[in-house]
Parts: C-alpha cells; structure tokens; sequence
C-alpha cells in the first residue's frame, strides 16, 4: 500500500490506494491509519482524519503524497453528504493554513 517511488525524493513518502478497495469509510479509515501511522487512539472519524493528516511528522518526511487511484469508485458506498465531506477533509488538510507539523501533505487523483 505505501510506497515510495524513485521518481519521488527520499524526503517524500507516498501512500497509493486504490479506490476500489475503499469505497466506505470504513475500509478507508483503517487503511490510511496503517499508511500514515496514525495514533492508535484514531477515532475513526473525519473530524480525528483531519486531526491526523495534519500532524504526519511522525513518518520523518517533509512531503507526504495520498495517490487514489480509480477516484469514482473512492467512498462510492458512501452518501453523497458523507463522501464530499470526506472529500473535503482531504483537501483541507492540504492547506498550510490547517498545517500542525510543517509537512506538505497533498491528495492525487490517478
């Protein structure tokens, strides 16, 4: 699941997910904890996923890059409200703004 291609700088760590393989939350959120070594007190919610994605220092890279490949089919179980939140997440957790630890953090589509 993580892997950190030769095109990349060692500084970066990659995470790639197929969205296929997570189109609930609830097989999205153990996934992305495995990858980005979130706390084990994750709450599994989005409000602690945007807590988490925006204090990744503890993965040692300044850049970190969550590669979802087959993007309809990401959270396509969930509700709409629910999936655009989720979307919304991962984009606010880009901001430098919503930044805790310096890290860039961005979300690809593939």
């Amino acid at each position: 699941m993580a892997a950190t291609p030769a095109s990349f700088p060692p500084t970066t760590h990659v995470v790639e997910m197929d969205g296929t393989k997570v189109r609930t939350l609830r097989a999205f959120y153990p996934r992305i904890a495995r990858a980005l070594l979130f706390p084990d007190y994750f709450g599994a919610n989005l409000d602690a996923l945007l807590d988490c994605l925006c204090s990744l220092e503890v993965l040692g890279k300044s850049e970190v890059i969550l590669h979802i490949k087959n993007k309809d089919a990401f959270l396509s179980k969930e509700k709409e409200a629910k999936r655009t939140a989720a979307l919304q997440v991962l984009k606010d957790a880009a901001l430098p703004a919503n930044r805790y630890d310096g890290v860039v953090f961005r979300c690809v589509w593939g």
